[in-house]
């Protein structure tokens, strides 16, 4: 049976780069949680935010689960890339595992801050480039236990091809050296 595969991981760590690419080279649909959530509320991510990270994160919950209430969606390959704290309500987490492979693409706060610096549409970082290494550095500390959870963890440092090369790697010793992620001993870092 094939699973869905939901990348997490800080803003700016290679979701949606590596996840369109990893997609693609599986022959997958991609899925990006943020481009839905703008799609099904008809509004930016950033609009969303200005109400409130709570309103955001009901709206996130919602996605979430309109994607997994799809008929046979966790029956089918599909690469999903969530937004970066669609890890923090345990429910989300759950129902993730509970529906396919769950990986967490690890990348340096120092790193996570080059990589973002001078993007705009980031609503939980706002400010110079110190600041926001210090809001990052809090986001992936009050996170890091939520991301630890995941199935995988994926170095996510170099280039897209890297990444998706080693997340291919994770899946095929996951399940036990085939091509799908399918296996269910999902206990690897």
């Amino acid at each position: 049976m094939q699973r869905p595969l939901f990348l997490t991981g800080m803003m700016g760590c290679g979701k949606s780069t590596v996840g369109r690419l990893l997609a693609h080279e599986l022959g997958a649909p991609f899925i990006d949680l943020d481009r839905r959530i703008e799609r099904i509320f008809g509004v930016t991510v950033e609009a969303l935010f200005a109400r409130g990270e709570d309103d955001f994160r009901a709206c996130e919950r919602g996605a979430l689960l309109g994607l997994l209430d799809e008929p046979a969606f966790a029956a089918r390959e599909a690469v999903v890339a969530t937004g970066g704290g669609v890890v923090v309500d345990p429910r989300n987490r759950a129902d993730m595992a509970r529906a396919g492979v769950v990986v967490h693409l690890d990348v340096p706060v120092d790193e996570l801050a080059r990589r973002v610096e001078g993007e705009g549409g980031r609503p939980l970082l706002d400010g110079s480039t110190i600041e926001v290494r210090r809001r990052l550095g809090e986001l992936l500390a009050a996170r890091s236990h939520a991301y630890r959870a995941a199935d995988l963890t994926v170095d996510g440092r170099g280039t897209p091809e890297q990444v998706a090369g080693r997340i291919r790697a994770a899946l095929r010793h996951l399940s036990g050296g085939e091509s799908s992620w399918s296996g269910e001993d999902r206990n690897i870092v």
